[in-house]
């Protein structure tokens, strides 16, 4: 019977979306709990893409993609010069070609604990009003603290 063949395919392709929908909450979920445990992180990433405000990283020590936007709500716009033909971003004196290797801060932004996500800023190359210094004295208070080792008796 054509009808149920294509009700028992249709059934099949429902259930197949939902099991990669679980999957990927899934890495997501454990990648959060892993970041939380590390408290704030800084590692060398590579550029995988350049966009027009941001730049899409690689850091190969987690195996995590991510992005690092330039351009924030509360901070004044940096000057940026897309170039799509290269591609290339410069922001002040700096250019991103695809595969430079730079230093990215990993951080699990808990604001909204409904929404958790993993943020990345720059750390390395310096750029003025942009980079973040790897300095822990400035943590949020939303980091979790490091867990302490257990004395051994």
């Amino acid at each position: 019977d054509k009808h149920k063949l294509a009700d028992l395919c249709k059934n099949l392709n429902f259930r197949h979306k939902m099991a990669q929908y679980a999957q990927r909450a899934s890495v997501a979920f454990h990648t959060q709990l892993f970041f939380k445990s590390k408290g704030i992180v800084s590692e060398e990433a590579y550029i995988l893409f350049v966009r027009k405000n941001a730049i899409v990283v690689l850091i190969p020590k987690y195996g995590l993609e991510g992005t690092v936007f330039f351009e924030e709500k509360d901070k004044p716009k940096p000057r940026l010069i897309y170039d799509d033909e290269i591609p290339s971003l410069k922001i002040e004196d700096t250019v991103f070609h695809i595969f430079d290797k730079v230093k990215a801060k990993i951080v699990l932004d808990s604001s909204n604990l409904q929404h958790q996500k993993i943020r990345m800023s720059l750390v390395e190359p310096q750029i003025p009003g942009i980079s973040i210094p790897m300095d822990t004295s400035n943590m949020d208070i939303n980091e979790p603290e490091r867990k302490k080792k257990k004395l051994e008796k």
